[in-house]
């Protein structure tokens, strides 16, 4: 029954259609093919399109009611490889570089180590980009790893992908680029204090600019993208400022930590693992950019351009940050430290202390930027496909962006904010990312099998995603053999999407009562936020 039925003057009828899960859908919770199109009375959009009669002239006044379906919005295609870039770089690494080194150090041991670990976790996360990249050409759409492991594996594996993308990395890594950003923020004005106040403080700092940068992706999309490519330079500001410090240092002869450089080093296999573990962490936000292929104007060309461009730029500034630590900070300082950078800062030249601090806090709101972006299109993506709810489907009439889902995930990282710490944010993103980079790798190598001959418009070395099973699937089990129980929380949570997938999208003949309650909200949702369906 249609919600609104308006006679036209030539006699046609606008028919729009009530949101229903009630016609013999399969799913009444998590389903895609129900939505209220959102038109005003009276009102005809320009993408209206009008059916002809079979005989080519227009429909008579006798003619029975023509049926009008409005186009629905669509994502749009605005990303060229110069934001493609400015994102991976941004993203790439976020701010770990300064704020990870304590963890890496902490589990290789000696400074020699934990730099072979930054170099052997860059080119870890880029071999893997690699492979995303293959996917990504292949699959121009919407929701990056979860469409990919969703078409080679099958729906229970994607909808774990996107479940564990969202709560073990999403949430916890916007948590943290949030609380980087408020520390690198607060700690010039206060440099001392370290105590339950000041962290509360900087909480909430964190989530006041959580949640800015969530109104002006909502509102502001267009300058948002503008203001990007600015961010990302901020982060190659502060790594040239440390980095050119770090020469100076040496030139002058400033190596007495460096010169037993793997004194100390971790003799357990499981203790470099830790390390790599941590590292990937460290090069992690780089999945990012598959999520938004759907906005890419070129992604067979830009997305493997971008690899190629960002990652290299982004290792060797990494390397070469963490041997300009050592050259005024002992181990035993940086073990200590939760921001890195300004203590280097601090030794090296105090006067510019502030100026790395706001450079590195704009560092992380880039990143945070960018997170917001690519994060919340996965959603998206998973409720067109009947995998969430059907209003995280759905876009703003006039800004075309996902509302719905940004909010949710705007919930999810505000609570790991006011309940996790930074190490337990790092643990779980690390171990999520390592899992879903075996079952992209998987993905790659079984539609390469089954499939030889679909069209790839990149395709990379087929030892570049062998050996990354191999590497991954041996780090992720030396990091359940160190750490059982922090790990087997995290994979705890993974495997809780398991109940969760059946209750939402294989139970289908759910009470009326429940059904009518989802239609509600739905529609309610709908009118208040004024959503329609994208495609």
């Amino acid at each position: 029954m249609p919600l609104f039925r308006k006679r036209s003057k030539e006699n046609q009828t606008v028919t729009l259609n009530k949101f229903d899960n009630r016609n013999g859908h399969t799913n009444p919770v998590f389903t895609t093919d129900s939505s209220l199109s959102i038109t005003e009375t009276g009102a005809t959009p320009d993408s209206l399109r009008q059916e002809s009669s079979s005989n080519g002239e227009p429909p008579s006044g006798n003619s029975p009611p023509v049926t009008i379906q409005p186009k629905a919005p669509q994502l749009k295609q605005t990303l060229s490889l110069v934001h493609c870039a400015a994102i991976m770089i941004a993203v790439t690494g976020h701010s770990s570089v300064f704020i990870a080194p304590t963890s890496i150090l902490k589990s290789a041991g000696s400074p020699g180590a934990a730099i072979i670990v930054w170099l052997v976790g860059g080119l870890i996360n880029m071999g893997l980009a690699l492979c995303f990249a293959e996917l990504g050409t292949m699959f121009p759409t919407a929701g990056g790893p979860y469409a990919f492991v969703m078409k080679g594996l099958g729906p229970l594996p994607g909808f774990l992908i996107m479940y564990g993308y969202v709560v073990l990395i999403s949430g916890p890594f916007w948590a943290f680029l949030s609380y980087t950003a408020a520390l690198y923020l607060v700690k010039p004005v206060f440099p001392d204090c370290e105590n339950e106040s000041m962290n509360l403080g900087v909480k909430l700092l964190a989530g006041w600019i959580m949640i800015t940068l969530v109104a002006a992706n909502c509102v502001y999309m267009k300058y948002v993208r503008r203001l990007q490519t600015f961010l990302s330079s901020t982060k190659i500001f502060a790594l040239l400022i440390i980095v050119i410090g770090g020469i100076y240092e040496l030139a002058r002869g400033e190596t007495e930590y460096l010169e037993s450089p793997f004194e100390g080093t971790s003799e357990e296999p499981g203790g470099i693992a830790i390390a790599i573990f941590y590292s990937i962490f460290s090069y992690g936000g780089w999945q990012i950019m598959t999520t938004l292929t759907e906005e890419v104007k070129r992604p067979e060309r830009d997305l493997p351009r971008s690899v190629y461009i960002a990652f290299p730029i982004v290792i060797i500034k990494y390397i070469l940050t963490n041997i300009a630590y050592f050259t005024v900070i002992s181990p035993r300082e940086l073990l200590g430290s939760t921001a890195v950078a300004l203590l280097f800062m601090d030794r090296l030249y105090k006067p510019i202390t502030a100026l790395i601090s706001v450079f590195v806090a704009l560092t992380s709101i880039g990143a945070l930027n960018a997170s917001i972006m690519g994060h919340s299109r996965l959603l998206f993506a998973g409720a067109r496909v009947g995998h969430m709810p059907v209003i995280l489907g759905m876009i703003h009439t006039k800004y075309l962006t996902p509302w719905p889902a940004i909010f949710l995930l705007l919930g999810w990282s505000l609570a790991m904010l006011y309940t996790g710490g930074l190490t337990t944010m790092i643990e779980f993103i690390s171990l999520f990312s390592t899992i879903m980079g075996i079952a992209v790798v998987i993905t790659l190598l079984y539609l390469r099998y089954k499939q030889p001959q679909q069209s790839r418009p990149y395709k990379t070395f087929i030892i570049i995603p062998i050996i990354e099973l191999l590497v991954n699937i041996a780090v992720l089990v030396l990091a359940i053999y160190q750490k059982p129980h922090k790990i087997g929380i995290g994979l705890a949570i993974l495997f809780a999407g398991i109940p969760l997938y059946w209750f939402g999208v294989l139970w289908r003949n759910k009470p009326k009562e429940f059904k009518d309650l989802v239609e509600f909200w739905t529609v309610s949702a709908q009118k208040v936020l004024v959503l329609v369906k994208g495609t």
